[in-house]
């Protein structure tokens, strides 16, 4: 009997601790994430530098493979890859979903606004901009975890361009939304190409001119190879870029993993500002080697075009009850700011 016993509680405990070793023991979530940018650039690099921070951080419970631009899906169709399970997250810029909500090009840009990124930064963090956005994409069930800066953008050209006059009738390359629409309204003809095309329509004519990034990011795309100015401080665009990921998958994760990514999320930021400025900095004896002009447009020319892109604001304010929602509240941080009268 006490031999039966022993045997009974031996297994009982054996069970136990099977089950005990099963439930313990961490389900592996694989995502597929792509990017806009292409592999080498610096914004990828830092991009997979946030994906194997994620890794370590979740003890290898969340991996999330990183995918240069077009490597799955055209840059145009990530949102859409998300809905049918091709990807579980992209990393993309907010204004390229304009076409299905007009806000989300205010997300991405508020031409004419802010001085700094740590402004915009703070609309986002402190001011409501990021549920604001996260209420957008909760539209198409999707959730952005967050989002990501890099710095003021500056415009490489092929031909002199001094003033804003200048910028009549020249061929622009532009990303669709506000952006697109202000150097229309300065006068530009603007061509809507994806960053991977953007070399070999400059140096094909296509465009002559081309709103991408920063000095040292424009470097990295070897615009200044055909491009021999560059108008600095530039004068257009200050984008945010964002860190979606698929509702259901998000819903799936854990309170902790939700805040492993929010967290590493801001940091990847930081991290990607930083070093752009870094590039930045450094690569100006390079492009002085290439000859290549820093253009800076006259003072009042800088105050004409906040003007204009001002006007544009109320303009596309009107095309969604989210938009005007957007560019009230960013307008009102502007006022508190000293930015706006």
């Amino acid at each position: 009997m006490n031999r039966n016993k022993a045997c009974m509680w031996t297994g009982i405990l054996m069970v136990a601790l099977l089950v005990g070793l099963a439930g313990g023991a961490r389900a592996e979530l694989k995502w597929n994430c792509q990017a806009i940018f292409p592999a080498g650039s610096s914004l990828y690099k830092e991009f997979v530098a946030f994906t194997e921070k994620i890794k370590v951080m979740s003890n290898g419970e969340l991996v999330i493979t990183p995918h240069p631009v077009g490597a799955i899906v055209g840059y145009k169709d990530m949102h859409g890859a998300l809905q049918t399970g091709v990807l579980q997250a992209y990393f993309s810029a907010p204004t390229f979903q304009a076409g299905k909500e007009p806000a989300f090009s205010l997300f991405a840009d508020l031409p004419g606004g802010y001085e700094n990124v740590m402004q915009f930064y703070a609309w986002y963090y402190q001011k409501g901009g990021l549920q604001m956005l996260q209420d957008a994409h909760a539209k198409w069930k999707n959730h952005c975890v967050g989002v990501i800066f890099y710095g003021r953008e500056v415009l490489p050209a092929k031909v002199v361009i001094r003033t804003a006059a200048d910028l009549k009738g020249k061929k622009i390359r532009a990303a669709e939304g506000i952006i697109a629409d202000l150097m229309t309204a300065l006068g530009a003809s603007t061509v809507s190409i994806p960053g991977s095309e953007v070399y070999s329509a400059l140096d094909k004519g296509v465009i002559e001119a081309s709103d991408w990034g920063t000095r040292s990011m424009n470097d990295q795309m070897g615009l200044y190879e055909v491009c021999k100015f560059s108008i600095e401080p530039g004068f257009h665009s200050m984008s945010a870029l964002e860190f979606v990921v698929a509702g259901k998958q998000w819903d799936s994760l854990s309170d902790n993993l939700k805040q492993i990514l929010e967290s590493a999320t801001r940091e990847w930021s930081w991290n990607t500002v930083t070093r752009v400025m870094k590039e930045d900095a450094e690569i100006g004896p390079k492009l002085k080697q290439m000859g290549v002009e820093i253009v800076s447009f006259p003072k009042q020319d800088y105050q004409t075009i906040r003007g204009v892109a001002r006007e544009l604001w109320m303009k596309w304010a009107e095309k969604s009850p989210l938009t005007k929602q957007v560019v009230d509240s960013q307008v009102q941080w502007c006022k508190e700011l000293g930015l706006l009268e």
